[in-house]
């Protein structure tokens, strides 16, 4: 298990460089440079130290190197775009924001998903399958931006009951609480639906199973056989979905906390990429795929500890 872990840890590492080095020449080959900071009426003398004082005169692969030397040392460079501000300081600042946004939909995710992925799995073409299916199709196939903004004008505009923006002053638990229902609840509404979906049709299938209706036989009931026997081998593929979904739910989706002016990674990240800040966009960057290969490697972990038959050599 631990040469396991180590070998995914290793080419962890591997996939996170490849992402920082192809979004590093992404940036480099798109249009527009350092317009954004330069000044109309700026002499071609006070471009070039611009440029120099910042590193850009450099080759690119040496760019590269330096950006890459200075990362793994912990620093991500300084903000272009805001007075240069340290970049790993910015997205520090970002980070309770989207650990409290992510937590909130990864917890309204697994409350919602997993107990009516079961209860559609237990009387399949019911009428409670039928209704959570359908709930489960509209979720997946309205656009989340569209849901967050029918939920601002109806819960923020008609009946004033939520605020539609920010995350509320600090201290004031009832009011953040209030801030971070809508953006938390069009978060999960997608991620739910998945995992309701996966968890019926896992249910299904694990519950046709021999040994269950070997269970049958013997007269078991319903509830045992489902906590005893369905249940763990249902939720092996259930923590698959989840954790395709974590780094979606933690990292914050770029265009929810844009609408409700959530101060995350992902509202960070699009005011980067509209200023070409360089440094910012590797930075926010870096952080969502390292987000991303640990939540797959902490998958891989969890599978034997659902399912104890499940052995890695």
């Amino acid at each position: 298990m631990f040469s396991y872990v180590l070998k995914r840890a290793v080419s962890a590492v591997v996939v996170v460089v490849l992402v920082a080095t192809l979004t590093f020449l992404l940036i480099q080959a798109a249009p527009g440079g350092l317009s954004i900071l330069m000044d109309p009426n700026m002499s071609s003398a006070e471009v070039a130290r611009l440029k120099h004082n910042l590193g850009l005169d450099s080759p690119i692969h040496v760019q590269y190197f330096n950006w890459l030397r200075n990362a793994v040392q912990g620093d991500l460079g300084a903000s272009l775009s805001y007075g240069g501000r340290p970049v790993a300081g910015m997205i520090m600042e970002r980070v309770p924001a989207t650990l409290k946004l992510g937590a909130a939909s990864l917890l309204l995710t697994l409350l919602i998903g997993i107990p009516a992925g079961i209860a559609a799995g237990r009387r399949p073409n019911g009428l409670v399958d039928q209704v959570i299916g359908f709930l489960s199709f509209v979720a997946l196939a309205v656009p989340s931006f569209w849901l967050g903004i029918i939920l601002m004008i109806l819960f923020g505009a008609e009946l004033r009951w939520l605020p539609t923006s920010g995350m509320g002053p600090k201290g004031d638990l009832v009011l953040g609480l209030k801030h971070l229902i809508m953006p938390a609840v069009v978060l999960a509404s997608s991620s739910a639906a998945a995992v309701i979906r996966y968890t019926r049709s896992s249910w299904l299938e694990v519950a046709r199973l021999d040994y269950v209706r070997t269970g049958r036989s013997k007269g078991l009931t319903e509830g045992r056989l489902g906590r005893r026997h369905i249940l763990r081998n249902a939720l092996i593929p259930v923590v698959t979905v989840v954790g395709v979904q974590l780094p979606r739910l933690v990292g914050g989706a770029a265009v929810i906390e844009t609408l409700f002016s959530w101060p995350g990674l992902g509202q960070l990240g699009v005011d980067a990429a509209l200023r070409r800040d360089t440094p910012l966009i590797l930075g926010v960057t870096l952080l969502v795929s390292a987000a991303v290969v640990a939540s797959n490697l902490l998958v891989d972990v969890l599978y034997p500890v659902i399912d104890p038959r499940i052995r890695y050599s």
